[in-house]
């Protein structure tokens, strides 16, 4: 086999009560996601913000949100993951359950997303980097990149921000990347388009899939500044002949709603691509001259 198909969540941020209710919606589009026979679904960057509706001692603003998510969502983590393993097993689908907060063994609060499969192995990776609202919480960005396999293809995970940096792309795709899936929160207009424009940018330039999963919508919190998300789900593909797709789109959301976008991907489309380029195009890569160009950087 060649294909993998994969389902794509633009998933909505709701007040979520309980642990229990966040871990039945994130199921639900899990179920759904095997029953249109995907093998992999994808889930956004902090896709547990809504479990801030489950903090009852407090009211939650704009004073207490660094506090709540380092304290209480980190302190859910280990249970989500525990949840998405059960549904991973039930389904017998790989979950890319999105990215949580955790605390790592240093202390330090990271944004981490986690790849969990059937068999119970639990793969995950910190963002690399952060954002000023993260950084002003006191998070750290991780210095690791996971590489993976599933179906036919090699994963690799950049979340939000980090499809924005082609260094990280680069360095996949020269250990065998041909998948990047990416988990995003983007709360404006401009940043949903950064990301974007960052995934078309990325499968143009390497000649890969870029699967990017969106938080959309608002729980109505932090009360005094509710946080309003915004995003659309999409995948994407080299710009070429041979995949076909003039504007790169190979699946994208079709409302502003809650919703799953189910597509198969072919490895061999991506080889053919790679083996015979429109421009740009690895192959037409001149990696002598860009070694001489920043060794003059660094020397100047």
């Amino acid at each position: 086999m060649t294909t993998l198909k994969i389902a794509v969540t633009q998933f909505e941020l709701r007040a979520e009560r309980t642990l229990d209710d966040y871990l039945a919606h994130v199921e639900s589009l899990v179920r759904e996601a095997a029953d249109r026979g995907a093998e992999l679904v994808l889930f956004p960057e902090f896709a547990g913000t809504g479990l801030l509706g489950t903090i009852t001692d407090h009211t939650v603003t704009t004073k207490t949100v660094s506090s709540d998510y380092r304290n209480v969502l980190s302190s859910m983590t280990e249970y989500v993951v525990n949840g998405l393993k059960w549904m991973s097993a039930a389904h017998d689908i790989v979950v890319v359950g999105g990215s949580h907060n955790r605390i790592a063994d240093d202390g330090s609060l990271r944004n981490t997303a986690y790849l969990v499969r059937p068999d119970g192995r639990v793969e995950f990776q910190d963002k690399v980097h952060l954002t000023p609202p993260e950084l002003g919480m006191g998070a750290r960005g991780g210095d690791d990149l996971l590489i993976t396999q599933v179906g036919p293809f090699t994963v690799g995970l950049l979340i939000c921000a980090d499809i924005q940096f082609p260094e990280l792309s680069r360095y996949l795709v020269a250990k065998g990347v041909d998948l990047i899936l990416c988990p995003s929160l983007t709360w404006n207009r401009r940043g949903a388009f950064r990301v974007r424009t960052g995934c078309h940018a990325r499968a143009i330039e390497n000649q890969l899939y870029v699967a990017m999963s969106p938080l959309i919508g608002s729980s109505g919190l932090p009360e005094d500044a509710p946080l309003y998300t915004t995003g659309t789900a999409v995948v994407t593909g080299p710009v070429d002949k041979n995949v076909g797709r003039n504007d790169g789109v190979m699946a994208i959301a079709e409302t502003a709603k809650e919703e799953l976008v189910v597509v198969e991907l072919d490895r061999e489309l991506l080889l053919s691509s790679r083996d015979a380029p429109e421009p740009p195009g690895l192959k037409l890569r001149r990696p002598d001259l860009y070694a001489k160009l920043i060794a003059e950087v660094n020397a100047s």
